[in-house]
């Protein structure tokens, strides 16, 4: 796809991938053009993102897949760490915090959960977001324990408290990530606190009652 040496084109995709990131953060998915990309990234070409990505959703994918590999680690390692008995605080644990962690233990300000708020709101690439999770082998592992260790629930109610949970994280976690960008130097710990009361809310409402 790309006629440059190999090390060269590593890294102006990462040039590329990370001059969107920043963009989309500050101005929005709609708001931002290929050429503006290539601009802030330093490429003369200004069709260097078609050239490299193929096409824009080429790029977000490109972009959810540089986060999500990191994850996936987090994830698998902690779906490896569960005992032999699980409980429903177990699974929501794999399921909210390897996000938290790897946005919460960066060496820099990220705009991933961002990102994901912002495609989980644009019709044009809410799919993309969507595929990028299940691609997750891990996640799927924790989705079936998950529903396998729930009580009995009518159907309806587990469509709704599903729905309710999606938002939640995907809104969650942006706004984690907004507050935790505000500092001039992001800490690496106080996401562990905020993981522990998120599963402690969702725990609440996979057990409440159902009418």
């Amino acid at each position: 796809m790309s006629g440059e040496p190999g090390a060269q084109a590593t890294q102006t995709r990462h040039l590329l991938l990370t001059a969107a990131e920043d963009l989309f953060a500050e101005r929005g998915l709609t708001a931002v053009s290929n050429r503006q990309i290539c601009e802030a990234a330093g490429q003369g070409n200004n069709y260097a993102v078609s050239y490299h990505f193929g096409s824009r959703e080429g790029l977000l994918e490109a972009l959810l897949r540089s986060h999500n590999e990191p994850i996936e680690h987090i994830r698998q390692r902690m779906v490896d760490d569960l005992g032999y008995i699980t409980e429903v605080r177990d699974w929501l644990r794999c399921l909210v915090q390897p996000q938290l962690e790897y946005i919460g233990t960066a060496s820099r300000h990220t705009h991933f959960a961002t990102l994901c708020a912002q495609m989980a709101v644009d019709p044009a690439n809410t799919g993309i977001l969507y595929k990028a999770a299940a691609d997750s082998p891990s996640l799927l592992q924790i989705l079936e324990g998950f529903y396998q260790a729930l009580p009995a629930l009518p159907q309806e109610a587990v469509t709704v408290r599903n729905l309710m949970t999606q938002n939640v994280l995907i809104a969650t976690y942006a706004d984690f990530e907004r507050s935790r960008n505000e500092a001039d130097a992001p800490d690496t710990v106080s996401w562990q606190a905020f993981s522990d009361a998120m599963v402690d809310g969702l725990l609440g409402l996979w057990l409440a009652p159902a009418t």
